[in-house]
């Protein structure tokens, strides 16, 4: 990065280097841009934008800027399209110095609005009584023995019956048409100890099917219950 003045055609080559080099495949490729909108060489910037756009990468940018300006046209026209949810004008550099953890998370509520909180998940799983361990499958024989509950309406419906069934874990889906607008449930015969219980709590990625696989399934995600003494 070359510094004196901003160089945005150079940060844009640059992701895109990154991205061919350690990307993930499987992942969708993001630019975000922190600017003071005093932005140079807008040709070269609008011709790395545009390769970068044909590649399938979102590019979200985020100027902070005490004042609005005619800058702002080619901001908006540099970020993703629709720029209303791929654009964020931040208020000044100190105000943003001295409010860093707000402004950090209206830009990833903005952003990325799947993304997770292990702090607020926790939270989330301790008063529900169960927490999300694995998305898009479910789990192998080898995890535990299953039962197919049938259809029901909530997740709060699911988990009740694998608890009565004694089981502590659950798959389910979204409400479908195909369940008569209803959730299909699986219980499921996890072994879930009090130390997973409080581990999966705050650590969401990569949590493996004890002694077996995921198996892959779109409609399903697959929630562990927290255990009793």
């Amino acid at each position: 990065w070359q510094k004196g003045f901003t160089n945005m055609a150079q940060a844009f080559v640059l992701a895109d280097t990154m991205f061919q080099q350690g990307g993930r495949a499987e992942a969708q490729s993001a630019v975000l841009v922190l600017s003071d909108g005093k932005y140079s060489f807008a040709f070269e910037t609008q011709n790395a934008v545009n390769k970068l756009k044909e590649k399938g990468t979102m590019v979200y940018m985020a100027p902070i800027s005490d004042h609005a300006g005619e800058w702002q046209h080619k901001m908006k026209e540099w970020a993703s399209q629709p720029w209303e949810t791929n654009y964020e004008l931040l208020p000044g550099l100190q105000s943003v110095k001295h409010n860093m953890g707000l402004f950090s998370a209206a830009l990833v509520a903005k952003f990325c609005p799947e993304a997770i909180s292990p702090s607020q998940e926790a939270i989330k799983g301790g008063r529900l009584g169960y927490t999300l361990i694995h998305e898009g499958g479910f789990p192998s024989n080898a995890c535990g023995r299953w039962y197919n509950e049938g259809n029901v309406e909530t997740l709060d419906d699911c988990a009740a019956k694998a608890r009565d069934r004694g089981y502590l874990s659950f798959s389910i889906t979204e409400p479908s048409r195909y369940y008569a607008n209803k959730r299909h449930c699986y219980s499921e015969a996890i072994a879930v100890t009090t130390e997973l219980w409080k581990k999966w709590l705050s650590e969401k990625a990569d949590i493996p099917c004890p002694g077996g696989v995921w198996l892959n399934n779109p409609n399903y995600d697959v929630y562990a219950i927290e255990p009793t003494a």
